[in-house]
Parts: C-alpha cells; sequence; structure tokens
C-alpha cells in the first residue's frame, strides 16, 4: 500500500511541476509575444532605434532562459526561436520594412504556436 501512495505523489508532483511549466511557459511567451508587437508599432513609426532596443530586450529575456528552455522544450524550436530572433535584430538594424515585418511576425507565430503546443489539452493529448 506504501508504494501505491508513493505512486500517486509523484505523479501529482510530476502533474503540479508540469502545470507550472506550462503556466511560466505561457506567460513568457505571451510577453515576449507583446514586446515584438510594440517594437513592430515603434518600427512602423519610424523609431527604429526604439524598436531594435525592445526586440533586443526580448531576445535577451529568451537568451536568459535558455537552459530550461533547452531542457524542457524540443532543442530545434528553441533554437529556432533564437534565429528568429537573430534574424529580427538584422533587419532592424539594417531598417528593411518589409523584411522586417514578415520576420517578426514568422517569430511572433513561432512564441504563439509554442505556447499553444504546450498545453495540455485534447488536442495535444492525441
Amino acid at each position: 500500500m506504501k508504494k501505491g501512495w508513493l505512486a500517486v505523489g509523484l505523479l501529482a508532483g510530476m502533474v503540479v511541476l508540469s502545470l507550472w511549466h506550462v503556466s511560466a511557459l505561457g506567460a513568457l511567451t505571451a510577453d515576449l509575444g507583446e514586446q515584438l508587437r510594440r517594437a513592430e508599432a515603434l518600427a512602423e513609426g519610424g523609431d527604429w532605434d526604439k524598436a531594435e532596443e525592445l526586440t533586443r530586450a526580448a531576445s535577451e529575456q529568451w537568451d536568459g532562459r535558455a537552459f530550461y528552455l533547452h531542457v524542457t522544450l524540443d532543442h530545434k524550436t528553441a533554437d529556432d526561436i533564437a534565429v528568429g530572433f537573430a534574424e529580427t535584430l538584422e533587419f532592424l538594424q539594417w531598417q528593411e520594412t518589409g523584411e522586417y515585418s514578415a520576420a517578426n511576425a514568422r517569430l511572433m507565430e513561432q512564441l504563439k504556436l509554442l505556447g499553444e503546443v504546450e498545453r495540455p489539452n485534447l488536442e495535444n493529448l492525441l
């Protein structure tokens, strides 16, 4: 009987950690997405320097959690988002309007999908 309670305790702990991970990842991706939306609005208004600063801050926030993200996510997904940040920052630096908008939209979509993929729902379980 003791082994059964141990198994239940371990399962409960795993569920709690999984829910915490989903919540933390959702908050991170939502925050980064919002920063990228604000950066795009700034770039559209001609404030390229401020847009680059905001995007760089978002990139550093992503990089600051690189170890955690590589442990909990597929490496390719985490790396693709890091590459997306680098690409977006490069277009910002050169003030390439069309390319920047496309790269930023792709990056925001990757972040949105990442948050959705990790959620425990019927679609993801099947």
